[in-house]
């Protein structure tokens, strides 16, 4: 009876670690980053990439932001990471008024988010002025992680975030589709 004694226990343990692991696993979804705002991580640290395209966001005859897409290679692969777009505002625009155009675009192109994402933003995001620099890069996990001014500011730790998000400039039904053509490579 005693030789079953140490494995049975042995047995407990384990299954009580993997159990204890995989709980806190989903409980730190989107709060373990790969990488903290203390990180010495700058834009020049990653992999290099080369521009697919690029193009001058307005609204009516305002410019708001030109946008540069980047891939390894140059080409771009919807729902393909790594990429990182870079968006360099023109106009001062602050952090609500970002999140309340990305949920209402994800609201128009009928992207289902999750509020976590919102609440991350808001964590996240400055207020912008003119000549500021917002950066997405999406890792190969597809984690996004967010630069502003080329210092790391956050991450969202969901892989869902990153072709929501990128959905805003890079879908077929973004509401700006000239500048999406220009972005991906269709037409300069």
């Amino acid at each position: 009876m005693r030789k079953w004694i140490p494995q049975f226990t042995l047995v407990i343990a384990l299954h009580l670690l993997f159990v204890t692991a995989a709980s806190a696993s989903e409980e730190a979804k989107l709060d373990t980053p790969l990488l903290s705002t203390n990180s010495a991580i700058t834009l020049e640290s990653l992999p290099s990439f080369k521009q697919v395209g690029k193009a001058q966001m307005k609204w009516l005859w305002l410019k708001i932001y030109q946008a540069t897409l980047k891939t390894p290679n140059g080409v771009y692969q919807p729902n393909t990471w790594p990429i990182l777009l870079e968006l360099n505002y023109q106009k001062d625009i602050t952090a609500k008024q970002l999140i309340t155009s990305t949920v209402k675009d994800w609201e128009r192109q009928n992207i289902k988010y999750d509020e976590l994402w919102i609440k991350k933003l808001n964590e996240i995001w400055p207020d912008v002025s003119s000549q500021d620099q917002l950066t997405l890069y999406v890792d190969e996990a597809s984690i996004s992680h967010f630069f502003y001014n080329s210092q790391f500011i956050g991450l969202v730790n969901d892989v869902l975030f990153a072709p929501a998000f990128s959905a805003i400039w890079l879908s077929e039904n973004t509401i700006k589709p000239v500048q999406r053509n220009q972005l991906i490579g269709i037409t300069p």
